[in-house]
């Protein structure tokens, strides 16, 4: 009696109109694919045995009609080799290298892959998907203790010192002591790094410990009172922002993350136009007329404008090859320089003058900085996207 798998191998081989006139295009479609699947030494998995014989169940009159068959051949199947096993993996560890993140690894599963869209609702920032098998989270607390929750009961190997940070956060949570509070910080690492950043941690110092209080991941329920510019980025709700170009020049933007000690900068354009390029250029030129500025995309001189923005960054000097020294840096959306990454260089602040600065190149190369800026004249779609001013 012949196996399974070599009767199918024979029926697609030998009645291949039959399949085309007599059976679905579905059914024919996955015979033919799981035949082309052997043939190529890749054998069956149980479930594709399973399948299989499903199909030929289903469609046994034809299968007589077609060619003599035994009934034995699916009430008691055999098989030329065993089943395929697929490794079942499932991991979760942190990374360090370059922008540090959280790794999910699986082997795909259907519903694992929306439990991963599921977790979006609860993560800081973005998930970024690597490749089929691998996917990266910002590395914060508030997300290694949400990414254990969310996979504890779904048989995760969680790495060892990634459970440390776990247990640590969680037993902060169960306390219920309030260790966050800017004013009463007993990390000394954590302590030593805001100093280091914005000076002083008191009641003089309130605009600074605001706006760093995403970065550092800390509370602070103290306000400045000052009504300006620069007050209501340091105490902006989100990491994303965006500032009405009609009620503030670009030049008062950028003197403002300035005094925020947020340099260097990232500045995002359209790419798209160039007419529109080099009038934001125009604009960022005035405004950082002192600081070294590298603007990395040029366009092909197809037209008098696409000419004009590139002989305007050579005649103003705004090609300064990137480096530790580089304050300002200018790139097209989603066109993300190779060097940019390889560098080491990365920005303390970003201003967008592109409403799609997302779910690109560009915006997850940015997914760990805490202040991104949209400075058009129209609001960004989207609820995570605060207006001030």
């Amino acid at each position: 009696m012949p196996t399974v798998d070599k009767f199918l191998s024979y029926l697609c081989y030998n009645y291949k109109e039959t399949l085309t006139t007599h059976w679905t295009q579905q059914d024919k479609k996955v015979l033919v694919s799981l035949n082309k699947q052997i043939q190529s030494g890749n054998f069956l998995t149980e479930n594709q045995g399973k399948l299989l014989l499903k199909i030929l169940k289903e469609n046994w009159a034809v299968v007589n009609a077609t060619v003599t068959a035994d009934i034995s051949l699916i009430e008691d199947p055999q098989w030329s080799e065993p089943f395929r096993v697929i490794e079942q993996l499932r991991k979760v560890f942190m990374s360090l290298e370059e922008n540090p993140k959280i790794v999910v690894e699986f082997t795909y599963n259907k519903r694992i892959r929306q439990s991963i869209n599921d977790l979006n609702k609860v993560l800081q920032g973005q998930v970024v998907c690597a490749n089929p098998r691998q996917y990266h989270l910002p590395l914060t607390e508030q997300n290694i203790y949400n990414v254990v929750r969310h996979f504890e009961n779904d048989d995760f190997e969680f790495d060892e010192k990634f459970m440390d940070f776990y247990h640590e956060i969680e037993e902060i949570i169960e306390s219920k002591k309030d260790v966050y509070d800017v004013f009463a910080l007993a990390n000394e690492k954590l302590i030593l790094a805001l100093k280091k950043d914005v000076g002083a941690i008191d009641q003089d110092n309130l605009i600074l410990l605001n706006d760093r209080h995403i970065k550092y991941q800390y509370r602070i329920s103290s306000k400045n009172p000052e009504n300006s510019l620069k007050n209501a980025l340091a105490n902006r709700a989100s990491t994303k922002v965006w500032i009405n170009a009609d009620n503030h020049a670009l030049s008062e933007v950028i003197a403002n993350i300035q005094a925020l000690n947020r340099l260097p900068l990232l500045v995002v354009f359209n790419g798209h136009d160039s007419k529109e390029c080099l009038k934001n250029l125009e604009k960022l030129a005035k405004s950082i007329d002192t600081v070294e500025t590298g603007i990395y995309f040029r366009f092909d001189n197809h037209a008098e404008g696409d000419k004009q923005f590139n002989m305007f960054i050579q005649s103003n000097k705004l090609n300064a090859k990137l480096s530790p020294t580089t304050m300002v840096a200018g790139i097209a959306n989603n066109k993300l320089p190779k060097f940019m990454i390889k560098n080491g260089w990365y920005p303390n602040s970003v201003i967008s003058f592109s409403n799609n600065f997302k779910n690109n190149k560009s915006s997850y190369y940015c997914d760990s900085v805490d202040l991104i800026v949209y400075y058009n004249d129209k609001q960004p779609l989207g609820g995570d996207i605060d207006a001030i001013m």
